[in-house]
């Protein structure tokens, strides 16, 4: 692991960044149907989902930031992904999210991604964070809006819309001062 990345702690959950070792969860967790199913791009083949993590340890490597593997600290168990990246079009930092079935509707996804965006204000110095999302998906336009960011546009694009949500941050603030969850950073 880099040692000058942090992990990130909120009360419930451990955040760290995507390491190697990470590819197999990562095979299961884009694979399952029921997670991708709310999410924008849907099941991925095994050699996808490897790709995929190809690509989040290059953004790390590249930007010093990236996706965090979410753990739930109660059970140790793997959660979910947290994080940040580039846009393709390189206009913005996306906040992206995404958790298991299990540990949806628990506030979890927010707890996250307070503690992502707190670091993307506090620590990264960030001053705007866009998130996408289907525009279907009910619960993660919520967790958004209760980050504070604000609906840029939605787009009627095929099969399930887009929309695109943003946060301007303090920056410099402290975690808690830009919205989010005061995690401790390691």
């Amino acid at each position: 692991m880099n040692r000058n990345v942090s992990i990130l702690r909120t009360q419930r959950l451990s955040l760290r960044p995507v390491q190697p070792e990470d590819a197999p969860a990562f095979e299961a967790f884009y694979g399952d149907a029921e997670v991708m199913s709310i999410r924008k791009y849907g099941v991925l083949a095994p050699a996808a989902a490897r790709t995929q993590v190809r690509e989040m340890l290059r953004h790390w490597k590249t930007h010093g930031f990236g996706m965090w593997v979410v753990t739930d600290i109660a059970t140790g168990a793997f959660a979910g992904e947290c994080g940040l990246r580039w846009l393709e079009d390189a206009t913005d930092v996306e906040l992206s999210y995404g958790l298991y079935p299990q540990f949806r509707g628990r506030g979890l996804a927010t707890e996250a991604a307070r503690a992502v965006v707190g670091y993307a204000g506090g620590v990264l110095k960030l001053e705007r964070i866009a998130a996408l999302s289907r525009g279907d998906n009910t619960a993660s336009h919520r967790v958004l809006e209760n980050l504070g960011m604000t609906l840029e546009w939605r787009k009627a694009v095929e099969p399930h819309g887009l929309v695109k949500y943003s946060l301007i941050t303090k920056r410099g603030a402290s975690p808690n001062q830009t919205g989010g969850a005061d995690p401790a950073v390691k």
